[in-house]
């Protein structure tokens, strides 16, 4: 679904430029003297995130309704993953493995990807999602080699070092149903995850780079569905 914004969507970006653990940029849909209400609003970011088997929240926004509202939530970043291996006489095998694991959440609740709506509509009894099923595989990769020397007779195996880099921009968009009035902060939360085995010199890194996060209140469909075989419809 293409995102319409209205004119009077606040596009704010952070013009930070650095590398390690990154402070999360916090946007609010206003440009002052108040919040306005149902509006859309985005958040972005050039603060490259290296964090290695940790979760850290890459950006947050502010926003605020003035009754019960979907939201349309939409995400993109760049998404970078670097691995080396090393093996040898010693260490005759090697693995890396890096990924990035992203899920959003509104008020502290994960969202969830499959939800449904029935009147009359309660925010209070909106389902709470869970990040391995609800959260988004951004980049991963897990790499593998094994060497042999198969000469008779065995005379060694020589040093072997790969070097492989790569870098990609991916997007997920949720549906919350049903968010509650009043002033709501939505999040955009990951897990980085590296490992390595076999040489010392084998690495593993995952790095998320410049990403948006586009939330849009909207109506959908009193009995809205969102599923395998959703209904979800505006109206």
């Amino acid at each position: 679904m293409m995102l319409a914004l209205s004119r009077r969507t606040v596009i704010a970006t952070s013009i930070l430029a650095a590398t390690g653990v990154a402070v999360p940029v916090t946007l609010a849909a206003t440009s002052g003297g108040g919040t306005p209400a149902n509006k859309a609003v985005a958040a972005g970011s050039h603060l490259a995130v290296i964090s290695a088997n940790q979760t850290q929240t890459l950006l947050t926004a502010t926003f605020k309704t003035s009754k019960p509202e979907d939201l349309l939530l939409s995400v993109s970043a760049e998404c970078s993953i670097l691995t080396q291996l090393v093996t040898n006489n010693d260490n005759p095998s090697a693995d890396a493995q890096a990924g990035v694991h992203m899920w959003l959440t509104l008020d502290g609740k994960v969202i969830p990807v499959q939800d449904a709506s029935t009147p009359p509509q309660d925010p209070n009894a909106s389902a709470a999602g869970d990040p391995a099923k609800d959260g988004v595989t951004f980049c991963d990769r897990e790499y593998q080699r094994t060497v042999t020397d198969n000469e008779s007779p065995a005379d060694g195996i020589d040093t072997i070092s790969d070097y492989i880099r790569t870098k990609s921009a991916h997007a997920f968009s949720w549906v919350r149903l049903n968010a509650g009035s009043g002033d709501h902060t939505v999040a955009l939360v990951a897990t980085f995850n590296n490992s390595t085995s076999g040489d010392p010199g084998n690495v593993a890194q995952a790095i998320i780079g410049n990403r948006t996060l586009i939330i849009e209140p909207t109506k959908l469909a009193n009995n809205a569905v969102i599923s395998d075989n959703g209904t979800s419809t505006s109206g």
